[in-house]
């Protein structure tokens, strides 16, 4: 009996050691560019302009994914957020972001 309450022991403690809480880094980015105008040419550009700054950021910070949080069209500037992190976010789309 004292054998399997060692081996048990043993087991238990080599999983324990084997299997490590994983953390990733969550940053949020928001990125607020001036509009000309507020003609779609316009706010498309602006929103490209705060997507290619959010993404010079995260890959900056060593963030390898990056996503859409929200878009804020304010009377004189385009507000964009996004959620940047270092960890795979596959598992956790949702399933008709999937398909597309």
């Amino acid at each position: 009996m004292r054998v399997l309450a060692g081996l048990v022991a043993a087991i238990l403690a080599a999983m324990a050691l084997a299997v490590q809480p994983a953390s990733a880094r969550v940053v949020r980015i928001e990125t607020a560019v001036s509009l000309t105008d507020r003609s779609d040419p316009a706010v498309k550009q602006a929103l490209m302009e705060a997507f290619q700054t959010s993404m010079r950021g995260a890959v900056a910070m060593g963030l390898s994914t990056i996503r859409v949080d929200g878009i804020q069209l304010l009377h004189d500037s385009v507000v964009l957020a996004t959620i940047a992190t270092d960890e795979d976010d596959d598992d956790e789309a949702p399933d008709n972001a999937r398909d597309q």
